[in-house]
């Protein structure tokens, strides 16, 4: 994906959501941040299996709008600390939620070794195409025996579909292997669910996208990211591509 595109759908689209949450009231904010990667059974399932709460240190890399992790504050009482090497995406997280947003790239992350008890990473290997320095990454940032919790979108074996600009989705043995490689010991590797989104998030959501389309439905660049949704739903839909919730924890040896 060119520069443009990326700071279209990471960029332009994060600032507009901040702007529809200002007219729509802060009870859609939490959603409106999880548009395209979480829901409440698929954040939870995260939560529980990387024990977080309110004493817990906390790194979200690659947290768009800050849905997820504005999720896990008003759940489980966790504060975090967010990533995104996008600046309006960082901006509209602080708007939306007043948490803390650092501009970094999730490969070059500006934190001490050793610093976090629970690392999430929601949406984001698939975009990147150094997936071991990423994932090293985490596990630096990570103290022994830490947690790391990801949602990835992996390939099944008959994907054939376009993929969206900037994605390149893993097969499940390559993701495992990318985990081990890294330094982590896999915990669970679960298909996250899809049948058990309530009603409340389902309409809000739909009001987000809604005035979205209202606001700027004639506009290039809401035109060129919404293609890339309509791409990636397909996939979805289709499961030529499907969501893979991961538990791992970082071991105490060295990495080769």
């Amino acid at each position: 994906m060119g520069e443009e595109e990326l700071a279209v759908e990471f960029g332009t689209v994060a600032e507009w959501t901040a702007d529809a949450v200002d007219e729509l009231g802060p009870e859609y904010a939490i959603v409106a941040g999880c548009r395209g990667s979480g829901d409440p059974a698929l954040l939870d399932w995260l939560a529980k299996a990387c024990g977080i709460g309110p004493g817990t240190s906390f790194v979200d890399v690659g947290a768009g709008v800050g849905g997820a992790s504005a999720w896990a504050a008003q759940t489980y009482g966790v504060r975090p600390v967010l990533v995104d090497p996008m600046d309006e995406a960082c901006r509209s997280v602080r708007r939306m939620f007043e948490l803390p947003a650092v501009c970094a790239a999730g490969e070059r992350l500006p934190f001490v070794d050793d610093q976090f008890d629970v690392v999430w990473c929601v949406g984001v290997l698939c975009t990147v195409h150094e997936k071991s320095v990423l994932l090293r990454e985490l596990r630096r940032v990570l103290r022994p025996g830490g947690s790391l919790g990801m949602m990835v979108l992996v390939a099944e074996p008959s994907r054939h579909s376009d993929v969206p600009h900037g994605n390149e989705f893993p097969r499940e043995d390559e993701l495992v292997g990318l985990i081990d490689d890294a330094g982590f010991v896999l915990r669970e590797l679960v298909e996250a669910p899809i049948d058990n989104v309530p009603t409340e998030w389902t309409q809000q959501a739909e009001h987000v996208d809604e005035l979205l389309e209202k606001l700027h439905g004639s506009d290039e660049r809401w035109l060129a990211a919404q293609e890339q949704a309509k791409k990636m739903s397909h996939l979805l839909s289709t499961r030529q591509v499907t969501r893979r919730l991961v538990h791992a924890v970082k071991s105490v040896g060295a990495v080769s």
